[in-house]
């Protein structure tokens, strides 16, 4: 067989078949490409796979047919993205950031968490009501109040939870353990929960403090995208309603935190403290193992995945598919047996009945005159919901029959079975003939019932959960032991992955199959097992009033012939890995409202993580750890960043009061606190910001501070090609030498100047390059400032003056800093002190960071260099270098 003659591809369908044929099939030793560029058959195929080329210790199969390769239209700003996991530094924390006479209300689940919490927020002043979950056993140590529940009913959780004040509420949902019944139970609970609390929680954050949120799991430390402890993935569905809770009620503090197993309670309780008080409101998923804080974010790289060959889809396999017979579900089915005529096993609710005689040719308006001409016929009164319920049935018929002849008509063996897969003997009685033979299940099923959180039923609530989990469940309960699964293909989406506007439930369960993903593919690492959260269809349901309001709000729809090639590209080779994936536009369907103005408020920066990073260890001061003016200079920025959820573009008036020695004494510093209030100047983007060194009996000091302004930094300065040039034409000389002859006093990982390219009375220029440690998790890090790579500006000034005047000094104001982009990690660019001035006390100059084209990163102006006769010596030993031109 040719691939080209017998099969129609093409020169460039060819090199992609033979790129992933490499990605399946991969190969030891150099290969030939011109060997490769010479495979044109299956026969070809085989004898590579099999030649010296291949490693003779692995028997890798050789596929049946050729590697499928699906054609579709791309479509603006619908792609692929998947979910990651990023690490977090630790939380900014708000002082006092609920109110005096706070009351919080811990739902217990029966797990573990709950005595570290409550013992948490009692030893912070809260008073704690309990109340247990049905056939838990509720802690009560510590506790002001405790309250059982005997039955999940929704009248007896509001007659619980709905009298007296409520600050925050605390929503455990980390029992072990839990089976597929048992976890949906518990979390529609967890959406009534949220129904019922709300008002007392409004009414909290009216007063003007904090009220929140927050739902608390034991999964794997990573939100669940591990995968791989024994916490019930399921219940990570919870982070769909918490998302969703903050996009209805933008005034409440909302957040899922996550902690691994085997914390220890102490660490829990400090960590849950850090979490229900941290400035950042932006963050939805946090989660904490031993090793730090981490979020999920989307990213356009694939996580690492296993190395196990995931095989495609084969016309040999069998998928049973929930709710494939209609709808996107059908249109996804048609391009994947388009590309490749796999057999078809589809599970539906609705009949099929051959088309009536009276209805055919009929549309629309018509036909629904017919149905209610015949209700009249027959005695009976026509009402609108009597004629639409024959119209659906009509219609559904209609639509089932004739997407089984257009999918059995690309040579796919299709079988449709009705089944109401919430019914689980049903289910296993409608797949015992076919379960050995089934190799993969699609789950596209799903209901929707709309409603915002506070108006939400309970009923409601367990018919969504019903379907998009417990329907899962009871399909892949029927085939365990039986079916040897190797492709799992979930419909999740977007209103989960982000949080939706009145769908709660839905997002939950979306969740929840995320996290199911995770979990079977962490179990299962041969196995194609990926859930995919799509955004909105330009299909079915979207009428143009809709078509409208999402273009309103900048959100591409997914075109059909667009999502349905995508959902038939995840059976090839190169989508096996593929676990959870956004497909579509990477934007939420609604979000909260834009904050309001800022407020003045206090936040605590933990100095424990800093003083033990080698950033500290690499800038000592006669022996003494001393905190960088550009480290104190990225907590400000942080801690505007974090609280207006805006760029840094500029600091002005940045001054260092009295650095921060971290000597490991008694008096040192254990925190930093910042207040930070609304900008006096006539901008509305300008923040002030002081930080206070406080040591561990609670003494504080003022140690620096600057206005912050937040917001775009305009036009870039014009491109600085004169120093650019002078850089390309001078040979420079090592600037090694000025970190030992006490120049500079930085260790290792601060050694970033590589050679003075030319220094005079007028100025220096110097090359720099170095790698970015981000120190403490980035917790001095800002959307543009490195506190590492900007450290290389503020000793380029100290170089000036050790060269041109003699003496030792430190950086103490810098007057502006702008900036325009960020500072190059592990990349050449220049630095230029100019603009120098002599004054009493050192000089003041400017220092720009530049690229090796010329064009302006960042520009520091007036930083101000003290002078002083004892830090002599203090460097290390210094060389005497006399005023004037330093020949390089």
């Amino acid at each position: 067989m040719d691939l080209e003659a017998d099969l129609g591809i093409d020169s460039i369908k060819r090199v992609q078949i033979l790129g992933a044929l490499q990605e399946r099939f991969p190969v030891s030793g150099d290969v030939d490409p011109e060997r490769l560029g010479e495979l044109r058959t299956l026969d070809d195929v085989a004898g590579f796979l099999s030649s010296a080329a291949a490693p003779a210790a692995v028997n890798v199969p050789v596929p049946s047919q050729a590697l499928l390769v699906v054609d579709y239209p791309s479509a603006p700003g619908v792609g692929r993205t998947f979910a990651s996991v990023q690490e977090l530094p630790a939380p900014y924390r708000v002082v006092e950031a609920y109110a005096d006479n706070r009351t919080a209300l811990v739902v217990d689940d029966g797990s573990k968490l709950a005595r570290p919490v409550i013992g948490a927020l009692r030893s912070e002043g809260w008073r704690v009501e309990v109340v247990g979950l049905p056939g838990e056993v509720a802690s009560t140590q510590g506790a002001d109040s405790v309250q059982q529940l005997r039955t999940w009913d929704a009248a007896e959780l509001a007659r619980t939870v709905t009298s007296g004040r409520i600050d925050l509420v605390v929503q455990l949902v980390a029992a072990t353990g839990q089976e597929w019944a048992d976890a949906a139970q518990r979390l529609a609970h967890t959406v009534l929960v949220a129904k019922q609390t709300q008002p007392a929680l409004k009414s909290a954050a009216a007063a003007g403090n904090r009220a929140g949120f927050v739902a608390l799991t034991q999964l794997d430390g990573a939100n669940g995208y591990r995968g791989s402890e024994s916490g019930s993935p399921l219940l990570g569905g919870v982070s769909g309603l918490v998302k969703t809770l903050g996009i209805e009620v933008p005034e409440l503090f909302t957040r899922t935190v996550d902690f691994a197993p085997g914390l220890d309670d102490r660490t829990i309780a400090d960590r849950f403290l850090g979490e229900i008080g941290d400035l950042a409101t932006d963050l939805a998923d946090v989660a904490h193992d031993a090793h730090g804080r981490r979020t999920v974010v989307p990213s356009a790289e694939a996580p690492a995945g296993s190395l196990a060959a995931v095989p495609e889809i084969e016309a040999s396999d069998l998928l049973v598919v929930t709710g494939g017979a209609r709808g996107i579900t059908a249109d996804c089915l048609q391009a994947l047996v388009d590309a490749r005529p796999a057999g078809l096993l589809l599970l539906g609710r609705s009949q099929v009945a051959p088309e009536p005689e009276w209805a055919a040719g009929l549309e629309g308006a018509g036909l629904k005159g017919a149905i209610a001409k015949r209700i009249a016929a027959a005695g009976e009164k026509p009402t609108p919901r009597g004629v639409e319920a024959v119209y659906r049935e009509v219609t559904g018929s209609r639509e089932i029959t004739e997407n089984l002849r257009r999918l059995r008509a690309s040579g796919s063996t299709v079988e449709y079975v009705v089944v109401d897969i919430t019914d689980a003997a049903a289910v296993r009685a409608a797949l015992a003939p076919y379960a050995g033979r089934i190799t993969g299940v699609v789950h596209g099923a799903g209901v929707l019932a709309d409603r915002l959180i506070v108006e939400k039923t309970a009923e409601e609530v367990h018919r969504v959960l019903g379907t998009k989990i417990l329907g899962l469940g009871h399909v892949l309960d029927a085939l365990r032991g039986t079916a040897n699964l190797r492709h799992l293909v979930f419909f999740s989406s977007v209103a989960g992955f982000f949080g939706n506007r009145g769908q709660s439930d839905y997002a939950v369960a979306n969740e929840a199959l995320n996290r199911l993903a995770v979990r079977l593919k962490h179990e299962l690492p041969s196995a194609r097992v990926t859930s995919v959260n799509w955004g909105a269809w330009d299909g079915g349901m979207v009428t143009d009033d809709l078509r409208r309001m999402f273009a309103s709000r900048g959100v591409e729809l997914v075109p059909v012939r667009t999502g349905a090639g995508i959902f038939a590209e995840q059976f090839t080779a190169e989508r096996g890995h593929d676990t959870v994936i956004v497909a579509g536009p990477l934007k939420p369907l609604s979000a909260a409202p834009a904050a309001g103005a800022a407020v003045s408020l206090l936040a605590d920066r933990d100095l424990a993580e800093l003083a033990a990073d080698t950033l500290l260890s690499d800038h000592t001061i006669d022996g003494k750890k001393v905190l960088p003016a550009t480290a104190a200079l990225g907590a400000l920025i942080g801690a505007a960043e974090t609280a207006s959820g805006k760029t840094v573009s500029e600091v002005s008036g940045f001054r260092v009061f009295k650095g921060v020695v971290l000597d490991g004494e008694d008096e040192a510093p254990s925190r930093l606190r910042l207040f930070l209030e609304p900008g006096r100047d006539s901008r509305p983007d300008t923040v002030d910001v002081l930080a206070s060194a406080v040591d561990g009996a609670g003494q504080s000091r003022p140690a620096y501070g600057g206005n912050v302004v937040t917001g775009d930094a305009g036009a870039g300065l014009a491109d600085r090609t004169d120093l650019a040039t002078t850089a390309r034409g001078a040979a420079g000389t090592d600037a090694g030498p000025l970190y030992r002859n006490g120049t500079l006093f930085h260790g290792p990982s601060l050694r970033g100047i590589r050679r003075v390219l030319s220094s005079d009375a007028q100025g220096l220029l110097l090359s720099a390059r170095l790698t970015d440690g981000r120190p403490a998790r980035g917790a001095y890090h800002g959307t543009l400032h490195s506190p590492v790579l900007a450290d290389l500006l503020l000793q380029a000034a100290l170089v000036w003056v050790r060269q041109h005047r003699g003496r030792a000094c430190l950086p103490m104001e810098i007057a502006r800093t702008r900036f325009f982009a960020g500072l190059p990690a592990d990349q050449d660019f220049l630095i230029a002190v100019e603009n120098i001035e002599e004054v009493r006390t050192g000089i003041t100059c400017s220092v720009t960071a530049l690229d090796r084209e010329g064009r302006v990163l960042q520009v520091m102006d007036g930083v101000s260099v003290v002078e002083d006769p004892q830090l002599e010596g203090k460097f290390g030993q210094p060389v005497q270098v006399a005023a004037g031109t330093v020949a390089v």
